[in-house]
């Protein structure tokens, strides 16, 4: 509220902030914010909420809101536990559910058997050099063995999020959950809701259902269904660049120099069909050859954009997600489209176990989808691929390839960012020039 007050008020903040007191703030979000509809005054409250034993599927749904901040207990880091996993009410009432928890069980058995074999498998791969101290050996071992393995986690392990996020992005995001299909995620906002009630009881006070996405997501779901029908097969883990500016260099290298011009963006982009091309090319390098390791490019880039249709397994949609910049588009969790299967497995001998736990959890699927499509998700593991359509300007694109490539990058996702860059540097050249990739 002194946030909100400066506007109409000369006085300093911290003369606003004396006069305030609680019976004054609720008045004035109910009559400002509530009954006059200025929301941006509630982006000054920011709060901080630890969301603790919901699913990887859940922690997905949460993580769909573009203005928030988000840390995830890791798949990489931490080895998960057997007998913790969500297991649905309306699946676990129906006769379907003893399938689905034989086979949950069945795979995180599995996980758990092998991770004793992946962490000799790892030592005999790597042996302990001389400058590694003895427990940074032994955590590195551990991540690495992990980072095989977690291909096997079912999405419905249960995890920890920690979401930083504003008042009125908080309300979006409560409404959504209270909306959703899945019982998991409307009793996640039921909670997050009182929580919030606590410390903001005003601004997010009319959270719902809502209506409009209530309605509106399954009449497209049906006509989805109805018009284009649904195919299965094996696909391959690729990024395609599916639309592009095709005046990509002309948008950039326009909006470059209109910064420091008087004309009208019109008339600037009449002199780019006059202009060579190396002639651009120079306005482009010196536009960002002085670029440095922490330096982010300058934001004009973000006139021009990519869409990517993106296929990957899980878990590599699980680290791409997190670009909340780009627009994304997401295909539910499936089986549909086969699942990766890390080299590493192959080569520790264990594959054939492996393929049976990846064949129990296709099997268990079909059987549940029949009867409950969205309960049928909670099953896949992390290895099955999943489709999501990527929207992203020229200046994300530095980050997420740069990000994404790095000698620490996930070999999953590394893959998905150096296709990105080829397929930008197949249509622009010159603006691919200065995106950092590591393309080993």
């Amino acid at each position: 509220m002194a946030f909100a007050r400066c506007s109409r008020s000369p006085e300093p903040f911290d003369k606003i902030a004396s006069e305030l007191n609680e019976d004054k703030s609720r008045k004035f979000h109910e009559k400002w914010i509530v009954g006059y509809g200025h929301s941006s005054v509630a982006e000054h409250a920011v709060l901080s909420l630890a969301i603790e034993n919901i699913s990887i599927l859940a922690t997905k749904v949460l993580e769909d809101n573009r203005l928030c901040s988000y840390t995830e207990k890791s798949s990489r880091y931490q080895l998960f536990d057997r007998n913790r996993y969500y297991k649905p009410r309306r699946l676990m009432n129906s006769p379907l559910g003893k399938v689905y928890e034989k086979t949950a069980d069945h795979i995180l058995d599995t996980y758990n058997s092998l991770f004793p074999t992946m962490i000799d498998f790892w030592k005999d791969k790597f042996p302990k050099q001389d400058d590694m101290t003895d427990r940074g050996y032994e955590v590195s071992i551990k991540n690495k063995a992990l980072d095989v393995l977690r291909y096997m986690l079912p999405v419905s392990v249960l995890t920890n999020l920690g979401m930083t996020v504003n008042a009125r992005n908080l309300e979006h995001a409560i409404n959504k959950l209270l909306t959703h299909s899945l019982e998991e995620m409307r009793g996640i906002g039921e909670e997050i809701r009182e929580a919030a009630l606590e410390v903001t009881p005003t601004l997010v006070k009319y959270t719902k259902y809502n209506d409009y996405m209530g309605e509106t997501y399954p009449a497209l779901e049906r006509l989805a269904r109805e018009k284009l029908g649904k195919v299965s097969g094996e696909e391959e883990q690729r990024a395609v660049l599916v639309e592009y500016d095709r005046d990509a260099e002309d948008k950039l290298v326009a909006a470059l120099l209109y910064r420091f011009s008087n004309l009208p963006y019109k008339k600037i982009r009449e002199r780019m069909e006059v202009m060579s091309r190396e002639e651009k090319a120079e306005i482009v390098d010196q536009s960002l050859k002085r670029i440095g390791k922490f330096d982010r490019p300058l934001r004009e880039l973000e006139h021009t954009y990519y869409t990517f249709d993106v296929t990957m397994d899980y878990g590599a949609f699980r680290d791409l997600q997190r670009h909340r910049i780009c627009t994304q588009t997401n295909q539910e969790c499936t089986i549909d489209h086969g699942y990766c299967t890390p080299c590493e497995i192959e080569e520790a001998g264990i594959k054939d176990k492996y393929d049976e736990c990846m064949k129990r959890a296709k099997r268990a699927y079909e059987k549940i989808y029949k009867e409950f499509p969205k309960e049928a998700q909670y099953i896949v593991p992390l290895a099955f691929r999943k489709r999501t359509l990527f929207k992203l300007n020229l200046r994300e694109c530095h980050h997420l390839i740069k990000l994404r490539t790095s000698e620490f990058a996930h070999a999953s996702y590394k893959m998905i960012a150096q296709n990105m860059y080829r397929e930008i540097e197949r249509v622009h050249p010159l603006l691919a020039k200065y995106i950092k990739v590591c393309l080993n």
